[in-house]
């Protein structure tokens, strides 16, 4: 049940939140940070604590930018945006995707990592999203800090049931047909019945192992 999911996912935060020296949560203005943030903020008394790390590839969605500055005013939280922007020239960006990835992407997130001290990284991911995350632990030694995944056994239903439950606001993306949120040039709505993924570019699907052995999500 839910209930018994939402219960389960607090525990691992609050234990994890109680050893961290230094933790932080990252936000992409999606549809399952946005529920890791709404728990967070439950276990913390209705507040968030940590900072919120939002990796700024200059190539969002207008509407992902705007929504995450949405949610900051409405919370409260400490916003970090890091970026690599640049790295890439802009003709180039999108097509070697797993290249954009690498430098957008988990070239500045390592950055953070660094520079803020993190000794504990909450993330959003699931099991059920992809192949890659399927065998992902809630608490996921790396090598500088410690990876905390308290949402590994939601599912993309459930994560809309946390949603409607808490009546909390999320991207207007989503109600114009895209299921995954990536960055522009790699992203397209998807299909009634598609897979959640199915929008995203189909080369960095295929390599999300190599770059999760980089340090991406």
């Amino acid at each position: 049940m839910l209930t018994e999911k939402i219960e389960r996912s607090k525990k691992i935060i609050a234990a994890a939140l109680e050893q961290a020296k230094g933790a932080m949560v990252t936000f992409s203005g999606g549809k399952d940070s946005l529920v890791l943030l709404h728990l967070i903020r439950t276990v913390q008394g209705g507040k968030i604590a940590i900072p919120v790390l939002n990796i700024d590839t200059g190539v969002e969605f207008p509407e992902i930018y705007r929504f995450i500055d949405k949610m900051q005013r409405l919370w409260g939280f400490n916003l970090v945006r890091e970026n690599n922007i640049g790295a890439i020239p802009p003709e180039e960006i999108g097509r070697d995707q797993v290249q954009c990835c690498c430098q957008l992407k988990t070239v500045p997130l390592k950055r953070a990592l660094e520079k803020y001290l993190v000794s504990h990284l909450f993330t959003a991911i699931r099991r059920d999203e992809h192949p890659a995350r399927a065998g992902e632990d809630y608490i996921s030694p790396r090598e500088n800090h410690i990876r905390v995944q308290p949402l590994l056994h939601f599912t993309r239903e459930d994560i809309w049931a946390y949603i409607r439950l808490h009546h909390l606001p999320y991207c207007s993306l989503y109600d114009r047909g895209y299921v995954s949120l990536g960055c522009r040039p790699c992203t397209s709505p998807a299909g009634p019945g598609e897979a959640e993924r199915y929008g995203r570019a189909a080369a960095k699907e295929r390599a999300m192992p190599d770059l999760r052995q980089l340090g991406y999500f």
